[in-house]
């Protein structure tokens, strides 16, 4: 998800979805936390440099329609000390389920107790 800063909010521009990805149906534990933080981290200033974005983040869907944090989420929230875990949830029809997007903002660098808060997303269609 791509997004340029605008004063004190980001307007999401573009995204990419990772075709991969699409038919995984549960979280997957990365096989190593350090490959993971390096990997997203040179991912994330990639896409930056290339696409001229201010602001990259990953996402991911929770079809289920349920908006928290898993416990995998939270665990690799924990391990890089700080970041955004941008949720997903898709429209579904059957259960009256509308899409939307959430995110949460975690930081625990400064503090004993992380701070948690979540960040609000507005859709808007032109």
């Amino acid at each position: 998800m791509f997004a340029d800063r605008k004063e004190n909010f980001g307007i999401v521009t573009k995204y990419v979805m990772n075709p991969d990805l699409r038919k995984t149906k549960v979280h997957v534990k990365p096989r190593s936390w350090m490959r993971y933080k390096k990997s997203k981290i040179y991912n994330m200033r990639k896409f930056k440099q290339e696409l001229g974005v201010d602001i990259a983040w990953q996402f991911h869907t929770h079809p289920s329609g349920n908006e928290k944090l898993h416990n995998i989420d939270k665990r690799i929230l924990k391990y890089l000390s700080n970041g955004v875990m941008i949720i997903v949830v898709p429209p579904i029809e059957e259960k009256g389920q509308k899409g939307h997007v959430v995110g949460w903002y975690y930081d625990k660098r400064y503090t004993k107790k992380p701070i948690v808060e979540k960040m609000v997303f507005e859709i808007i269609t032109e």
